[in-house]
């Protein structure tokens, strides 16, 4: 093969809490391409994969070293009041009174969700200068930077970017593109969890103004968008693993609400991303063979980087063995009402899964710490194993990472 060129796409996917594994991974992977000359010029996120994009984005003027050493110390000071208020505040009271009165009929009662994240607005505004995105964009540092969030009228994946001109819906896969500036609102749009997080409402651009949930719920893994941007390669650090589960059928216990829970969650996260990924390496197959798939004369040659959790409870053990070792127990909620309050009600002792869903809300440094050291670890293993062309992957993944 010649040597991989083109623009670069970093693709960030969302996971919540588990946002921190990206920057870990990332610290890593960026130095690594500039050392080899290569730079990221696109940047695409969805949810706390699209508040990494923004930050990464306004943050584009400097050495990837300098952003990713800053990006570390950002994850390692985070903690629950920065996203949320406390579970018993007045505005939790609320919350349960408005449910309540849903269920009873009473007009205007309505509960919109079961977090109140209202500090996230302010932590977003003192952590990313979203003006500094737009200039990047216009020095051309970046050819684009995109937030995916998903539409609460019509459910479909709506990516809003800065720079990569006017982009036509794709009615296919129900993406549509709107030329906007990425600022807070976008951001948290991208990033509000539904159930968990209220939708928020968009006001600009005049176009797409309306209120809009996160682009998770569709669109977890924002590969197309990239490509749609320009990208010729891709790097994709994800929170979910693409391996296989086990490989017994069936277990002989009774999973509960959380399995299931975590079990969907999987679903909706990480399985998309591993058929991306098999589709993306079998069409490289293919043309890498002279070979292009009927009626796709526009298909490329892609290669790629993706980084992910080895095994698929990885994140969800480090979740339970943290909870169990600092946030259980009378010690736990001195050091944290919130976590130690929300642990006891999702039940992470009972399982991995458990800690899988607890890990999702679990922002407090020495969590993020975890993840940070395990992203890295994970990135330097992609660095250090042998790919079609340097980093660069353009077959099946190994048969260890495969779907």
């Amino acid at each position: 093969m010649d040597e991989p060129a083109g623009p670069i796409a970093l693709v960030l996917a969302g996971g919540g809490a588990r946002g921190a594994y990206e920057i870990g991974a990332l610290s890593v992977l960026l130095p690594e391409l500039e050392r080899r000359g290569e730079r990221v010029e696109i940047v695409v996120g969805t949810s706390v994969g699209a508040i990494n994009a923004a930050w990464l984005a306004a943050n584009a003027h400097r050495t990837a070293e300098e952003a990713a050493r800053d990006g570390l110390r950002l994850w390692s000071d985070i903690s629950w009041t920065d996203v949320a208020k406390p579970l018993l505040a007045p505005t939790g009271v609320g919350r349960v009174i408005g449910y309540l009165g849903e269920m009873a009929g009473v007009p205007r009662s309505r509960l919109y969700s079961l977090l109140d994240p209202s500090p996230l607005e302010a932590t977003l505004d003192r952590l990313i200068a979203f003006p500094a995105i737009r200039r990047n964009v216009r020095r051309g540092l970046l050819s684009s930077a995109a937030v995916v969030a998903t539409s609460g009228l019509t459910s479909r994946s709506v990516v809003f970017h800065e720079g990569g001109g006017d982009i036509a819906p794709d009615d296919i896969r129900g993406i549509d593109y709107v030329p906007s500036r990425i600022g807070n609102a976008q951001v948290r749009a991208s990033a509000a969890i539904p159930v968990a997080f209220p939708a928020v409402e968009v006001e600009s651009p005049r176009s797409a103004r309306g209120w809009y949930f996160d682009g998770g719920t569709r669109l977890d893994t924002p590969i197309k968008p990239a490509l749609s941007l320009g990208a010729a390669r891709i790097v994709v650090v994800a929170l979910n693993s693409t391996s296989g589960g086990p490989r017994r059928l069936a277990d002989g216990e009774q999973p509960d609400v959380f399995d299931g829970a975590a079990q969907a969650a999987q679903a909706f996260l990480a399985d998309p991303l591993a058929n991306d990924i098999r589709t993306l390496a079998d069409i490289n197959d293919l043309l890498l063979q002279g070979r292009v798939p009927p009626g796709r004369t526009d298909r490329r040659l892609v290669p790629y980087i993706l980084v992910a959790p080895q095994s698929r409870d990885a994140i969800g053990s480090i979740a339970r063995e943290i909870y169990d070792a600092r946030y259980a127990g009378v010690t736990g909620a001195k050091r944290s009402p919130d976590l130690a309050l929300l642990g006891r009600l999702l039940a992470v002792p009972v399982s991995d899964l458990h800690g899988e869903l607890y890990s999702y809300f679990f922002f407090a440094g020495d969590f993020a710490q975890a993840l940070i050291d395990l992203g890295r670890s994970d990135a330097q293993a992609w660095v250090d194993a042998e790919h079609s062309n340097g980093l660069w992957q353009v077959g099946a993944l190994p048969s260890a990472t495969s779907p």
